[in-house]
């Protein structure tokens, strides 16, 4: 998500749209605002959820969530990315098509995400 997020970043201050750069169009710049929010809490849940794994805490109702919850939002922020792109974001040459692809496959690794989300409602 990180990473995605600093290209598109680098990406939409260089790229001009109606003679100035992407960035500086607020649409823009709230939208990497909010995907730099969605990034901050996810990096905040897998670093508590790793710190309960180390001192023995972390439970399995807790891992599902993460693991369906973050890769949601992986694909949420790089789909975001990518459209800032434009048609540039589709072309192999370009990171961020790359990501787009990995990131769609997290929600199928390691549990399909609707198994995730029966086995949090189980413990409902």
């Amino acid at each position: 998500i990180d990473r995605a997020l600093e290209l598109t970043i680098e990406y939409t201050k260089e790229r001009k749209i109606f003679g100035a750069p992407l960035f500086d169009m607020q649409t823009t710049r709230h939208k990497l605002a909010e995907l730099a929010t969605i990034a901050h809490v996810v990096r905040t849940f897998v670093n508590d959820c790793t710190q309960r794994l180390l001192d023995g805490t972390l439970d399995d109702e807790a891992a599902y969530m993460a693991k369906w919850w973050c890769t949601e939002q992986q694909c949420r922020v790089t789909d975001e990315c990518l459209q800032l792109f434009g048609g540039y974001g589709f072309m192999a040459e370009y990171p961020i098509a790359r990501m787009y692809a990995a990131s769609r496959v997290q929600k199928i690794y390691g549990g399909a995400n609707e198994v995730m989300k029966e086995l949090i409602a189980r413990k409902l």
